[in-house]
Parts: structure tokens; sequence; C-alpha cells
């Protein structure tokens, strides 16, 4: 009898129970949870601040256990900060009055690494799961327009706007230059601005949108918007660079008077399509689509269709299309989201299949309101467009006065049918959307938070994450998690396929004469 006690009372000491693991500490996040690295034992991703990540699927109400830890599943999954990066000082580009400042990221895309171009001119990478600066350096004069990975991770690219504007290739471990190219020897050069003039530094030449691509090449815009004795110029030419530097393709033939910009390639790397414009004095060249859409095959740079929108009489006397711009090879469509609220799905051969008059003017009493289609994107058969806060339209009486009511569309993620345009969900909340991020398994889009111009709440700032997968009917199932910023977040943000999500954070007057918030990446899971 006494054996078989003492056998018991070993059995009872072997068999450890869940009772007996601590709760409470476990922080659910989408498809993992976070836990000291204590508790976590031998599995999960290490993370700043003592953390371990471990991906493990959840579902609401479930009692989950990882590690020594167990707890209860919450409805909705937390948005944790993992770490920030402080990007300096710009109070006094913020006490002035200027706009929030031109941050560009990426991470690589085995999600190791995190590079950031600064407004102030500093290219930073660092590790994308600790926050640990790997190389820095600060480029003369400048400050970063885009950065950009090689596909196989083993280079970054980096435009800059500056009297010079180059565009250089660097080794991403320590930020040495493998090649470089004088953008300013083809859109031409112009003198840095007075250092009391907040916006000077958009009249120098720059490379936009870089985007590397399958073969090695890198794709950018050469551009320059400047005066020269009292008139405004325009100077804008595409190219295809080889690596080492080479031009292997460009059009047009010579710079352009006009602009292009925000270039979106296709998925399968065949196409391109631009937003063509043009600020210039004179006329406007009469062979461009300028307010509209200008699609060039890759990787020969050839021009393949081009479209336009008739303006918006009488609020509006000019089309405009800015970012609101995506091309699709396997679902054969561009995307063309205007400034005025409209909303086109074209063909690859630029004819129009499908419009929605999205957020175009409508009369609130007597006096007109809009939105604007700011960002864009065609994924899996769909078409994506972000709207803007209400607005008074430019060619009314009073644009400058506060619009009298909400226009129905505003501040809106909407989920199109790209075939036809017939509208899938959208969702809509007081938050001023800023940007549009696809993560790169097509799980979810990102959109950021930023400034409102008459909302004083300060809770409604950060980056939305939205479910794109099979799932709900309604915008509002389909936001999965907040990830809450101090201060507003701007339109550029980046996504890994495991869930991180980098966002710029702007510091904001207070309106006695501090500042709340800071200049900032912040990285959340």
């Amino acid at each position: 009898m006494l054996l078989s006690l003492l056998l018991l009372a070993c059995a009872d000491d072997a068999a450890p129970t869940s009772a007996a693991a601590p709760t409470g500490e476990l922080v659910f996040v989408r498809d993992g949870v976070l836990l000291p690295r204590a508790d976590a034992g031998p599995q999960g991703q290490p993370t700043s601040g003592d953390r371990v990540l471990v991906e493990t699927p959840w579902t609401p109400g479930a009692d989950v256990a990882v590690g020594r830890l167990h707890d209860i599943a919450p409805v909705k999954p937390e948005c944790v900060p993992l770490f920030t990066v402080d990007l300096g000082d710009v109070s006094r580009l913020v006490a002035m009055g200027g706009e929030a400042p031109d941050t560009a990221l990426a991470f690589s895309p085995d999600g190791r690494w995190l590079a950031v171009g600064s407004y102030r001119g500093e290219v930073l990478v660092v590790d994308a799961w600790s926050g640990a600066v790997v190389a820095r350096q600060t480029l003369s004069e400048a400050t970063v327009k885009q950065v950009a990975w090689a596909p196989d991770g083993s280079w970054l690219a980096v435009s800059e706007q500056s009297p010079d504007a180059f565009v250089r290739v660097l080794d991403p471990g320590t930020l040495g230059e493998r090649w470089s190219l004088r953008l300013a020897d083809i859109v031409e050069q112009s003198l840095p601005p007075d250092g009391e003039d907040l916006y000077g530094i958009y009249t120098l030449p720059a490379g936009f949108g870089l985007s590397p691509l399958a073969d090695g090449s890198l794709l950018v815009v050469a551009g320059h918007s400047w005066a020269v004795d009292g008139v405004r110029r325009n100077r804008f030419q595409v190219l295809r660079l080889t690596d080492g530097g080479a031009i292997a393709a460009r059009w047009p033939d010579a710079p352009a008077s006009a602009t292009f910009l925000n270039p979106a390639v296709s998925e399968d790397e065949r196409f391109v399509a631009l937003s063509v414009g043009f600020s210039a004095d004179g006329d406007p060249p009469a062979d461009l689509p300028v307010g509209g859409m200008q699609l060039l095959s890759l990787p020969d740079l050839k021009p393949v269709a081009a479209a336009t929108a008739e303006p918006l009489e009488p609020w509006f006397h000019e089309a405009r299309l800015w970012a609101g711009l995506a091309v699709s090879g396997a679902s054969q469509r561009v995307l063309m989201g205007f400034g005025d609220g409209r909303l086109q799905l074209r063909d690859l051969a630029g004819q129009l299949v499908a419009a929605r008059d999205t957020g175009a003017p409508i009369l609130a009493g007597e006096v007109p309101i809009h939105v604007g289609i700011g960002w864009g994107a065609l994924h899996a058969g769909q078409a994506l467009v972000v709207t803007s806060p209400t607005r008074i339209p430019w060619g009314a009486a009073a644009p400058d006065l506060r619009p009298p009511s909400a226009h129905p569309a505003e501040n809106s993620l909407q989920v199109l049918d790209a075939a036809d345009g017939a509208l899938a969900w959208s969702w809509s909340g007081d938050h001023s959307l800023q940007g549009l991020t696809i993560s790169p398994d097509g799980d979810e889009a990102i959109v950021a938070a930023g400034a409102r111009s008459a909302d004083e709440r300060r809770d409604l700032f950060g980056a939305l994450v939205f479910d794109l997968g099979p799932g709900p009917a309604g915008g509002a199932e389909r936001l999965r998690t907040t990830c809450s910023t101090e201060g507003p977040a701007l339109f550029t943000h980046a996504a890994t396929a495991d869930g991180r999500i980098a966002l710029v954070e702007a510091p904001e007057p207070t309106g006695t004469g501090g500042q709340r918030g800071a200049y900032r990446v912040t990285v959340f899971r």
C-alpha cells in the first residue's frame, strides 16, 4: 500500500498542469503572441525589450498556452510597438508651419533589416526586430526621396533631392557605395534654396519612384521643377539603369516639359504607369496625357497607352492624377483615381472599362463638397482606393471655407472588383487616411491615420490594418487592429509578410507653442 502511494505521488510530480502556469502575461497580436523571453523557452523570434514573438493561431475566447504561460484570447488582437528609431529634430520645420517631413521606408525582402531615408538626409539600416542600427550615413545638402531593396536583398538603392540628385546603390551592411548616377546631368542643376525657404528643397532635382526589377536593373524617374529668372520649368525623364549605372532605356528621348510622378510597376514587371502633370509656364506638351496616365512597356520603356479625363466642370478646370494609380498585368487593368473624386478602370489599351463617381462633388445645401482619391492599388483581382477628408472644390466661390457637412465617401478604404468596378466592401471612419500598403503576402492592407484640419482628438493617429482575405462582406469586420502613435502618421509605411508594420510619425504643434509627438519610425507587430 505504501509503495502504491509513493508511485502515485511521483506520477503527480511528473505531470505538470496548465493550472500551475502563470496567467495574464501573453500579449495577443495578429496570428501570434508576445511574451517574456524567460517564459517562452527555446521557441520564438527575439524582439526588443527581452520579449519573443511566437507565431501561433488563436481564436477569440480560447485558452491559449505558450511556453510557461496561458491566457484567454481577446476579441481583437493588439498592435504592439517593438521599437522606435529617432530621426532627429524637425521642430523648426513644424514651428514655421511646414508640411510633414518626407521620409522613405523599406523592409528587406527577408524582413531582416529596415531601411530608412529621412528628410534630414540620413540613410539608416536597422535590425528590423530590435531596432539596433546596422549602418548610418548622411547625404550632403539632400533629403532622401526613396529607398528600395534589390529583389534578393543584396543591395540598397537610394535617391535624393539635392542640387546633384544622385541615385546611389549601396552595400546594405555598411552603406558603402557600389555605384551612383548624377541625375542633375540629365534634368539640369539648380541652386540650393535659401535657408528660410521651407519648400525650397522641392525645387531641386530628384529621383522619384525607385523600382528594382528582377533582372537586376533599376527604374527611376529623374525630375526637376524649378524657376529660372522667374520662369517656371519642368524637366522629367524615365530611366532604366543597369547594374553599374548605365542607362539601358529612357523615355522620352529627351527630358520632357512635364512631370512624371508616382510610377507604378505591374506585378509581372511588364508595365509601368505614370501620373503625368504640368507645372511650368506656357502651354503643356500636346503629345503627353497631361492630367492623366501614360503606360509604358518594360524593360524597353516604349509607349503602350495613354488616358486622360475631361475636367469636371464647373468645379474643376483640370483633371489631376497623383498616387491613385496602379497597373496589373494579371487583371489587365489600370486604376486611375483623380483628385476630383472620380475613379476609372481601364484596360491595357487605355480603353475605359468602368467608372465611378466615388467622391465627386455633391451639394450640401448650396455648398459643393467632394473627396479626392489619394491612393490606389490593384491586387488579386481587386481595386483598392483611399479617399480624403471632405473638401470644397477648387473652382467653388469660397474654396477655403470649412465644409458644412461630410461627404458620404470621406476617409474611406474602398475595395472593388477590378473586372467591372462593383463595390465589394468599404470602411470609413473619423481618421484622416494616408497612403496604402499591401502586405507582401497579400493578406492585409495598411492605411495610416494622419493630421486632421478640424478634429482635435489625439487618439486617432497611427495605422489601420484590414483583412484582404476571404471573409466578411462588411468593412467593420475587416478592420483587424489599430497601431496607435502619439503624433500624426505619414503616408509612407511598409510591411513584412510576418505582420510587422513600419510607420513614420511627425510632431505637430500643440497650439500653445509646444509640440506633440516626435519625428521617428516605429515598428509594430
